[in-house]
């Protein structure tokens, strides 16, 4: 699935150290000024499209532990799912690159040559992307008034705001997009996502919203539904097949490399809760994810959060092979999570009308996309949609647990969207530990943590708007977020 995408050296510009202050971002000469007419937005194009990868430690640490997918069994480095840590680089890469996307979208908001208002579409998008992400992670986090270096201390916008606002500008970048779509404009090529692809960008721009849409379906149903329609009936439609899948890629040579490469000695082994899943089910992008244990030599899994640690020979790692890559692509979104929300959408009639039939079609699909992007041969994918939880069957909420267990493998290294989506759906139902001998408690009581705390250098940067913010999640990683409302 590899994409033969041009990397500008200056892309790497989004890979910032934490250390870097705003003011030493802010007036860096190889940055984008708030205002500047210096710097042409199609160069910045790079640096935003790269930074879609953002999530960082999110994605391989924190996501698949809370989840049930990575166990890290260790207590010298433990990213337990019931520790209140700090793992924020998503939140600085994203508040480091906002200055950039402000500036583009300042300057390309009356652009007439067609590449400048491609350049401002994908950049809609983009933000989008990157502050609903943010958002889904902390809740309430600076929006309207981040960006702008002429506001010191920025308010924290809520998350209907942030999710309706980015409806907006969503709308607005596939309308651009549409317009030209025909005009044959030739885009520079460090677009990192499509190279410049105007048709994918609108099936991602469809995609994403069909995401957002579904994502509010417990907490504001009516415009869930309006969106959902939205998304489902454009013209330009949906991610239809892996090649459309919004993908990222790394190289083998110097420059970005995979965050779960970067992890390869670290003591993080497959959690139990989804090896066991996946044999329960004759899952065969197993042994292409895991390695057989050291001692044992077959493929195991180690409980999340124990309080004593056993051998960590005894239990599996990620694949040498397929998963330790320096140039494993990073996923932002794929075609398998699209036919999983349309699954979604069709069973409970959120935006169309209730179909069982569409609903497990679409469910097929979606698991069918997963194997196929993991590069399962076909006989076994066949063979894997043969048995019986391949087939929607029961009541509409049998249903949704098939769809949503489904989902919830085929989000494996997706992040920040595996973690929101197990919140959400509240699929799989993973066993209790509240009160359980021989498993950490920590600040959650035994319980998958709802949320992020923001990062502690907020009391000191933006001290008046955090403490607001911090009012409305007095329980901190346990409070839940607008939208997690089942």
């Amino acid at each position: 699935m590899k994409k033969n995408i041009l990397y500008l050296i200056f892309a790497s510009l989004v890979m910032f150290s934490c250390e870097e202050s705003f003011d030493e971002y802010n007036t860096h000469p190889l940055n984008a000024q708030v205002g500047s007419d210096e710097v042409v937005p199609r160069y910045q194009l790079g640096p935003i499209t790269d930074a879609l990868r953002a999530s960082g430690q999110i994605s391989t640490q924190v996501a698949p532990e809370y989840t049930r997918q990575f166990s890290f069994n260790t207590s010298s480095y433990r990213v337990s799912e019931l520790v209140a840590g700090q793992y924020n680089s998503m939140w600085d890469k994203v508040f480091l690159l906002n200055p950039t996307i402000q500036n583009v979208l300042k300057q390309t908001a009356e652009a007439t040559a067609p590449v400048d208002i491609i350049v401002g579409a994908i950049t809609k998008l983009s933000k989008v992307y990157l502050f609903t992400g943010l958002s889904d992670l902390y809740g309430d986090i600076p929006y309207s008034e981040s960006g702008d270096i002429a506001i010191q201390y920025p308010k924290y916008d809520t998350q209907e705001f942030i999710y309706n606002d980015g409806f907006k500008l969503i709308d607005e970048a596939i309308a651009s997009l549409t317009a030209q779509a025909s005009a044959g404009v030739i885009l520079p090529k460090d677009d990192r996502v499509y190279g410049g692809d105007v048709a994918k960008w609108i099936r991602f721009g469809n995609s994403m919203k069909l995401r957002l849409a579904m994502r509010l379906r417990f907490v504001d149903a009516s415009t869930s539904a309006a969106k959902a329609k939205e998304a489902l009936e454009h013209a330009g439609g949906l991610i239809s097949n892996n090649d459309e899948s919004a993908t990222i890629e790394n190289f083998l040579t110097p420059g970005p490399e995979h965050q779960v490469y970067q992890m390869r000695n670290e003591p993080f082994r497959m959690a139990k809760f989804l090896v066991d899943y996946l044999k329960g089910t004759n899952d065969p992008r197993l042994p292409i994810w895991a390695d057989p244990a050291v001692n044992t030599g077959e493929i195991a899994g180690v409980d999340n959060s124990l309080t004593t640690f056993p051998d960590n020979n005894n239990f599996s790692k990620l694949s040498a092979t397929n998963l330790f890559k320096q140039d494993l692509e990073d996923v932002i979104l794929m075609h398998s999570e699209t036919e999983f929300l349309k699954a979604e959408a069709y069973l409970h009639g959120n935006g169309v009308a209730k179909n069982t039939t569409a609903a497990n079609t679409a469910y097929r699909a979606g698991i069918k996309a997963s194997l196929e992007y993991w590069g399962v041969a076909e006989a076994d994918v066949t063979a894997f949609l043969a048995q019986d939880f391949a087939t929607l069957a029961g009541d509409e909420n049998a249903m949704m647990k098939q769809i949503a267990e489904q989902k919830w493998v085929s989000l494996f290294l997706t992040g920040t969207e595996l973690w929101s989506e197990v919140r959400r759906l509240k699929y799989p139902e993973f066993p209790s530990r509240t009160g359980v001998a021989g498993y950490y408690q920590g600040d959650t009581n035994g319980k998958m943590p709802s949320r992020l705390d923001y990062p502690q250098n907020e009391a000191s940067l933006n001290a008046e708007n955090y403490d607001l913010a911090n009012k409305k999640y007095p329980a901190i990683i346990a409070s839940k977020l607008w939208w997690d409302a089942k």
